[in-house]
């Protein structure tokens, strides 16, 4: 009699397993929010010609030292699952990071302050996602690459690519046609450029949590 009882559990399990599987060819969409960490964004000097009979070299009025600050945002993906393992698919990012100068050495002895203004952040990119197990928790790794696209408030538009790869964790909490779950990753985005004062590329840490729906 246990062994049947224990025969019978482990079909369900597989069974329910398999249930919260994706199939081949189903779709998924999905929206949630998102965190950028912060970064270092370059250092300048407003510099002006000295007079020729004070000297040759560049007069420094100040000196700026800049940073974009972490920040929240939206995230938004769709996509198909190749494999029931493999889902490839576009995802569309946006945020409002501030970019803060920290100003200081002024010419005229003013104190050191703060000038912020605020950077919209937008990344399209296309990914694709592997689960590695078939769990209640399905643990996953990604990649993709797209463009970003950052425009600060009185400034001009600046693009640049952008490359992010990481890994997480996804949660079923439906069964059925359209199962609902939930995904939550972590991970690193290399942009070619950034908002900022220098022309480096940047590695900004990255994480975002939404829920998933499949069709």
């Amino acid at each position: 009699m246990m062994g049947r009882v224990c025969l019978a559990v482990l079909v369900l399990a597989r069974t329910g397993i398999a249930e919260a599987q994706p199939q081949r060819g189903s779709f998924e969409v999905s929206g949630g929010v998102r965190w950028a960490g912060a970064y270092n964004a370059g250092s300048a000097a407003a510099n002006e010609t000295r007079n020729p009979a004070a000297g040759s070299s560049p007069l420094t009025l100040f000196q700026t030292d800049s940073r974009v600050l972490n920040a929240p945002g939206v995230d938004v993906r769709a996509g198909i699952y190749v494999t029931s393992k493999l889902l490839v698919g576009a995802v569309f990012q946006y945020s409002r990071p501030t970019l803060r100068t920290h100003l200081s050495a002024d010419f005229e002895g003013a104190p050191e302050t703060n000038a912020d203004s605020t950077v919209s952040s937008y990344v399209i990119s296309g990914e694709a996602e592997y689960a590695l197990t078939s769990h209640s928790w399905l643990p996953f790794v990604y990649g993709g690459a797209g463009q970003l696209r950052e425009v600060p408030d009185g400034g001009e538009a600046l693009t640049a690519a952008e490359i992010h790869a990481g890994g997480g964790a996804r949660h079923s909490l439906t069964r059925g046609r359209h199962p609902l779950g939930v995904r939550a990753a972590v991970g690193a985005s290399f942009r070619s450029r950034s908002a900022g004062f220098d022309q480096r590329h940047h590695v900004v840490p990255i994480a975002s949590v939404g829920l998933t729906w499949g069709f």
